[in-house]
């Protein structure tokens, strides 16, 4: 999920009132709202630099249906030159692994700071534009569907469900040989690292699925800084081992983002 979820420290100070407060639930007001061009504008540059645009800061919560029912500021650290507002939020937001809407309470950290002259918002850990192309392609008993994919500064991160719908154990690899491809031609790898945040855990092993069972994970992908403009890619899924089979399988799913 998108959020950047924090552990409260101990030792918070308490919410001042005064005018970076006032920033912080301006900011929080307009996600609970959906007026993201005035969420934007209260963005940091360093923030606009990244996300580029309201409409992809509003993409991010769009994908995972995201939305702020309530929020409460539990304290801050800092002072009057940088704060980190620590706050209570709960959301709804949509379970891509089972296609249902859930509740969840968390505590995430917000940052004020003073740039150029006025109040600005920093809340980092998210990705710049989020996408749901809503595709799915089945073969050889083995069904790919694309749930989400996000872009970061130099990666694309690609939630896929792959579900066995044919007779028998299929053993997911996708770490073997899978490759992201675009329109233009050029390859995208796999970030292949024990960093679990870049790397899935599960897929990085494998994922042994029995007759009827799925799993939904993630795959990033190593690219250069992307522009926002339309793009067609072709994300190819390799090996999938099915019990019995004399070849491994291989499928490859295009998806477009706009």
């Amino acid at each position: 999920m998108l959020l950047a979820v924090a552990p409260v420290p101990a030792a918070l100070a308490p919410v001042p009132a005064d005018a970076a407060t006032a920033t912080v639930r301006r900011y929080l007001t307009d996600q609970e709202t959906g007026r993201w061009d005035d969420a934007f504008a209260l963005l940091s540059a360093g923030a606009k630099r990244y996300y580029r645009s309201a409409g992809n800061l509003a993409s991010i919560y769009a994908a995972d249906r995201f939305a702020l029912r309530t929020y409460r500021l539990l304290g801050m650290r800092g002072d009057r030159l940088g704060r980190v507002y620590f706050v209570r939020e709960t959301a709804d937001y949509l379970d891509h692994a089972h296609d249902v809407m859930l509740s969840i309470r968390v505590n995430v950290p917000i940052g004020v700071l003073h740039e150029g002259g006025a109040l600005r918002i920093k809340d980092p850990g998210h990705p710049r534009k989020a996408a749901t192309p809503g595709v799915s392609v089945s073969s050889d008993g083995v069904r790919i569907a694309i749930k989400k994919v996000s872009y970061y500064s130099r990666r694309v991160e690609v939630v896929v469900t792959i579900a066995n719908v044919g007779s028998g154990f299929v053993t997911a690899l996708p770490y073997g040989k899978s490759i992201l491809r675009d329109d233009d031609g050029h390859v995208y790898r796999l970030i292949d690292t024990r960093d679990w945040t870049l790397t899935d855990k599960h897929f990085f092993a494998g994922v042994r699925l029995p007759e009827n069972g799925q799993f939904t994970g993630f795959l990033a992908f190593e690219t250069p800084s992307l522009g926002d403009a339309r793009r067609t890619y072709t994300l190819t899924l390799a090996p999938l081992l099915r019990d019995g089979a004399d070849a491994p399988i291989s499928i490859a799913i295009p998806f477009t983002i706009g």
